[in-house]
Protein backbone atom coordinates (compact mmCIF):
# COMPACT_ATOMS: atom_id res chain seq x y z
CA UNK A 1 0.00 0.00 0.00
CA UNK A 2 1.32 3.30 -0.80
CA UNK A 3 2.03 5.58 1.45
CA UNK A 4 -0.50 8.64 1.66
CA UNK A 5 0.30 11.68 -0.78
CA UNK A 6 2.80 9.03 -2.53
CA UNK A 7 0.40 8.45 -5.56
CA UNK A 8 0.92 7.80 -9.25
CA UNK A 9 0.87 11.40 -10.04
CA UNK A 10 2.90 12.65 -7.46
CA UNK A 11 6.51 13.96 -8.70
CA UNK A 12 9.48 13.93 -6.62
CA UNK A 13 10.19 16.79 -4.96
CA UNK A 14 12.82 19.23 -7.37
CA UNK A 15 16.56 19.00 -6.23
CA UNK A 16 17.74 21.29 -3.98
CA UNK A 17 20.00 24.09 -6.27
CA UNK A 18 23.51 24.84 -5.84
CA UNK A 19 22.74 28.61 -4.78
CA UNK A 20 20.33 27.37 -1.89
CA UNK A 21 23.10 24.94 -1.37
CA UNK A 22 25.44 27.16 -0.64
CA UNK A 23 23.53 29.94 0.94
CA UNK A 24 23.40 27.79 3.33
CA UNK A 25 27.37 27.08 4.08
CA UNK A 26 28.05 30.95 3.79
CA UNK A 27 25.64 31.32 6.55
CA UNK A 28 26.77 29.02 8.87
CA UNK A 29 30.05 30.60 8.48
CA UNK A 30 28.70 33.47 9.17
CA UNK A 31 27.22 32.54 12.02
CA UNK A 32 30.63 30.89 13.28
CA UNK A 33 32.68 34.38 12.00
CA UNK A 34 29.82 35.74 14.44
CA UNK A 35 30.49 33.90 17.42
CA UNK A 36 34.38 34.54 16.89
CA UNK A 37 33.65 38.15 17.13
CA UNK A 38 31.29 37.84 19.68
CA UNK A 39 33.42 36.16 22.02
CA UNK A 40 36.45 38.42 21.12
CA UNK A 41 34.53 41.49 21.60
CA UNK A 42 32.72 40.21 24.79
CA UNK A 43 36.31 39.67 26.29
CA UNK A 44 37.89 42.78 25.31
CA UNK A 45 35.29 44.93 25.95
CA UNK A 46 32.04 43.82 27.28
CA UNK A 47 33.37 41.91 30.29
CA UNK A 48 32.78 44.08 33.11
CA UNK A 49 29.86 45.62 31.53
CA UNK A 50 27.36 42.52 30.65
CA UNK A 51 26.55 40.07 32.50
CA UNK A 52 28.47 36.67 31.05
CA UNK A 53 25.15 34.82 31.54
CA UNK A 54 23.10 37.07 29.68
CA UNK A 55 25.46 37.30 26.94
CA UNK A 56 25.51 33.60 26.28
CA UNK A 57 21.58 33.60 26.02
CA UNK A 58 21.69 36.48 24.14
CA UNK A 59 24.48 34.73 21.33
CA UNK A 60 22.18 31.60 21.86
CA UNK A 61 19.06 33.01 21.06
CA UNK A 62 20.03 34.68 18.13
CA UNK A 63 21.68 31.80 16.96
CA UNK A 64 18.43 29.95 17.52
CA UNK A 65 16.18 32.44 15.29
CA UNK A 66 18.86 32.63 12.60
CA UNK A 67 19.23 28.48 12.36
CA UNK A 68 15.60 28.29 12.34
CA UNK A 69 15.39 30.69 9.58
CA UNK A 70 17.97 29.08 7.20
CA UNK A 71 16.69 25.89 8.15
CA UNK A 72 13.03 27.29 6.57
CA UNK A 73 14.62 28.35 4.10
CA UNK A 74 16.78 25.40 3.04
CA UNK A 75 14.79 22.95 3.83
CA UNK A 76 11.13 24.05 3.69
CA UNK A 77 11.46 26.68 0.92
CA UNK A 78 9.77 29.07 2.99
CA UNK A 79 9.57 32.40 1.27
CA UNK A 80 8.29 34.06 4.95
CA UNK A 81 11.56 32.91 6.29
CA UNK A 82 13.82 33.84 3.35
CA UNK A 83 11.87 37.41 3.67
CA UNK A 84 12.20 38.06 7.41
CA UNK A 85 16.02 37.00 7.32
CA UNK A 86 16.50 39.52 4.56
CA UNK A 87 14.91 42.18 6.81
CA UNK A 88 16.80 41.16 10.03
CA UNK A 89 20.18 41.07 7.74
CA UNK A 90 19.70 44.28 6.48
CA UNK A 91 19.11 45.86 10.00
CA UNK A 92 21.91 44.03 11.60
CA UNK A 93 24.07 44.78 8.65
CA UNK A 94 23.49 48.64 8.42
CA UNK A 95 26.28 49.68 11.50
CA UNK A 96 29.21 47.58 9.69
CA UNK A 97 28.70 49.77 6.88
CA UNK A 98 29.66 52.34 8.95
CA UNK A 99 32.92 51.13 9.58
CA UNK A 100 33.65 51.24 5.74
CA UNK A 101 33.93 54.62 6.30
CA UNK A 102 36.40 54.46 8.91
CA UNK A 103 39.83 56.21 8.66
CA UNK A 104 41.72 54.68 11.17
CA UNK A 105 43.25 51.57 11.94
CA UNK A 106 40.78 48.63 11.64
CA UNK A 107 41.21 46.32 14.84
CA UNK A 108 40.26 42.61 14.92
CA UNK A 109 36.70 43.06 15.92
CA UNK A 110 36.06 45.69 13.19
CA UNK A 111 37.33 43.34 10.36
CA UNK A 112 35.16 40.32 11.73
CA UNK A 113 32.49 42.39 11.71
CA UNK A 114 33.08 43.44 7.91
CA UNK A 115 33.88 39.78 6.75
CA UNK A 116 30.62 38.34 8.46
CA UNK A 117 28.60 41.28 6.62
CA UNK A 118 29.95 40.78 3.26
CA UNK A 119 29.16 36.68 4.02
CA UNK A 120 25.55 37.87 4.90
CA UNK A 121 25.41 40.17 1.61
CA UNK A 122 26.68 37.05 -0.02
CA UNK A 123 24.34 34.67 1.01
CA UNK A 124 21.50 36.82 0.97
CA UNK A 125 22.20 37.55 -2.91
CA UNK A 126 22.45 33.69 -3.39
CA UNK A 127 18.26 33.60 -2.61
CA UNK A 128 17.72 36.13 -5.77
CA UNK A 129 19.48 34.35 -8.27
CA UNK A 130 16.95 33.00 -10.63
CA UNK A 131 17.74 29.00 -9.28
CA UNK A 132 16.66 30.22 -6.20
CA UNK A 133 13.80 31.82 -7.20
CA UNK A 134 12.67 28.93 -9.66
CA UNK A 135 12.84 26.45 -6.66
CA UNK A 136 10.93 28.80 -4.13
CA UNK A 137 8.19 29.06 -6.76
CA UNK A 138 7.85 25.18 -7.12
CA UNK A 139 7.15 24.97 -3.69
CA UNK A 140 3.85 23.13 -3.64
CA UNK A 141 1.30 24.09 -0.73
Amino acid sequence: MPAAGLGLGDAPPPPIPYSIRLFERVQITAMVVGWANATFTYHTVLHGRVNQLAFIAALLAITAVVAVLVFGITRRRSTTCKWILIVLSALGTAPWFALLKHTGVIDYAAALSLIQGALQVLSLGLLVRSSARAWFASRLD
